[in-house]
This record gives C-alpha cells, sequence and structure tokens, in this order.
C-alpha cells in the first residue's frame, strides 16, 4: 500500500506543530536518526515528530531503506527518487519550524543499511516505530531496532503506535508525544541503568513528568530490600532537587514485565526507561522473551539505552 505522507498526515502534523517548535533549551537529543518503512504506521510516526523539539532535537535524519531491484541501474535509481519524493512534503515541514532534516535511501537489507546510517550520522538518539498488543512489528522490533541497541551504541526510542479505535482497521496515530508526563525507570543499578540518570535529571528540569523508580528481583532479604530502597531514594532526592515535584519508587518481586506496566508502563503519556545490559534479572530479559513482552504488550514510549561491551 502506497501511503501518501503529506496529504494524509498534514492535519495531524500541522496540529503538532503548533504546539511544538524548535527548541532553544539545552539539547538531551540534539541529532535524531528515524528509520521508515513508509507503511501505514508510518502515517502515525511522522504526526510524533514536531514532539522531538521537546527534548532539544535540531538535526532529523529520515532513514529508508529500499529493497534491492532486480533490474537495470536507472531503474533502481528511478525506486529511490520515487521514494525521496514522497517524502519531500514531510521533509519541507518539518524545515518549516526549524528542524535541519536529510533523508537517506539506500538500497539492501534494513539491518545493514540502518546501521551505516548511525554509523555515519552519528546521531543522538535512533527513533523506530513500534506497535504494541500485536505480532505485526515483532520482525522488524526483533531484528533492527534490538540489533540497533546492541551494535550501534546509540539510545533507541520506541514510538508507539496504535489504532485511534477499538476497530483493529481504523487509521493509526501516535499518541505519545513531546515530553511524557510520567516516566517509569526499572533499575538494577548497574552500571547501564545509572547512565540513564543524566537524561532523568535532565527530564527532571522541565517540572512536568512524574516519576516510578522500581527494583524488580525474585527474592529479597530485609536487608537487601532496605539497601535498594536506600539507592532509590537518593535518586528520587536528585530528581526532586532537579526540580521533579512527585517521585515515587518501590522494591517489589514479581515479574519485570508485569511490573514495570503496573509502574505506567501501560500509559500512553509515559515513557520507560530502561538499560539493555547488566546485572540481575531486567537488562538480561530486555533482549529476551520477557523484555520483548514488555515492549509488545507496554502501551509507553520506550527508550532502551545500550551497555558498554564489558557489560555485554
Amino acid at each position: 500500500m502506497r501511503v501518501n505522507l503529506v496529504r494524509k498526515e498534514r492535519s495531524m502534523f500541522e496540529t503538532e506543530m503548533k504546539r511544538e517548535s524548535v527548541s532553544t533549551k539545552p539539547s538531551m537529543f540534539e541529532k535524531v536518526l528515524v528509520s521508515m518503512d513508509l507503511s501505514p504506521a508510518t502515517e502515525a510516526l511522522v504526526s510524533a515528530l514536531p514532539g522531538l523539539s521537546a527534548f532539544g532535537t535540531r538535526e532529523i535524519t529520515i532513514v529508508h531503506v529500499a529493497k534491492p531491484i532486480r533490474g537495470s541501474t536507472s531503474e533502481a535509481l528511478a525506486t529511490v527518487d520515487e521514494i525521496r519524493g514522497r517524502l519531500n512534503g514531510l521533509v519541507d515541514q518539518l524545515r518549516e519550524v526549524g528542524f535541519e532534516v536529510s533523508v537517506r535511501v539506500p538500497i539492501g537489507a534494513p539491518i545493514p543499511e540502518v546501521l551505516k546510517a548511525v554509523e555515519t550520522k552519528d546521531p543522538d538518539l535512533v527513533m523506530v516505530g513500534s506497535r504494541s498488543h500485536t505480532l505485526i512489528s515483532d520482525a522488524f522490533i526483533g531484528s533492527v531496532a534490538w540489533d540497533i541497541v546492541r551494535k550501534a551504541g546509540r539510545p533507541v526510542l520506541l514510538q508507539r503506535i496504535e489504532p485511534n479505535r477499538g476497530d483493529p482497521e481504523a487509521a493509526l496515530q501516535s499518541p505519545g508525544s513531546g515530553l511524557p508526563k510520567h516516566v517509569v525507570f526499572p533499575t538494577d543499578f548497574s552500571d547501564t541503568a545509572e547512565r540513564a540518570h543524566p537524561w532523568l535529571l535532565e527530564l527532571a528540569k522541565e517540572n512536568g513528568p512524574s516519576f516510578s523508580l522500581l527494583h524488580v528481583l525474585s527474592s529479597v532479604s530485609d536487608e537487601g530490600r532496605k539497601a535498594a530502597e536506600r539507592r532509590l531514594e537518593e535518586l528520587a532526592a536528585a530528581l526532586r532537587e532537579r526540580g521533579a515535584t512527585e517521585v515515587g519508587y518501590r522494591v517489589t518481586i514479581g515479574t519485570p514485565y508485569e511490573e514495570i506496566l503496573n509502574a505506567g508502563g501501560n500509559r500512553v503519556d509515559a515513557m520507560v526507561v530502561m538499560g539493555t545490559h547488566g546485572r540481575g534479572l531486567l537488562p538480561g530479559v530486555v533482549l529476551g522473551s520477557v523484555g520483548r513482552q514488555m515492549v509488545r504488550h507496554a502501551s509507553a514510549r520506550v527508550l532502551l539505552l545500550p551497555g558498554s561491551e564489558s557489560e555485554g
């Protein structure tokens, strides 16, 4: 199905542009690479892009990987030109609100080509669309996003894309964009998890989101619980000092992804921030079946932070 990005998305996009303009504040993610497949879900992803300004984004690179074509070089170039033409309207609208925008349309396999673009453009963040409550996007989320997290060493934002009604055939929308109203931070106290602290502190300065700090274990002693609570309280105090007015924390026993959902991962206006390597349960499951269940079922956006090679 061909997606007319300009006509179908213009009203939704313009609504978001009225809410957001390119920020002059310090940037969390100044350079963002957005991976698009030009499916119907892309229309919803497009509508979320103006919200990147809330994170201080100034430069956006749009990447669409075209399938190899069995034919002449001229046919391949014509296909690339057609794709670029379909993206031009989006590019123009993003530029109107102050973003610097570039488009890359390599031909080949999605994973290697997206990773090449990441290496070349050196973004602070990679953004991809994600459908929850479905297996439709599992092949994409299970490959491109995870491989970016593992291999590219960049944060990856999974932007939620949902039907706007209960009807599965309804038009898709991206219900959360801009700064989240609630942030869920599950931590195992690893180095990877602690690398999320600067981003959490930056979010706290915005005087907007509430925070839920979470440590999940299969079992815990009283001594272990108290030690974990002390560490969570230290982070909570730092967030309050930066301006957060509502910070809660909890040490609990249970299934990690279910506890994350209960803490706010099931809210469309929330963001889950989590590491992908480290000690304990959470990082180990992020790239495994439990973590994929959380990503698949959460309604919140999910920001996955890569660990160092030593942690992997």
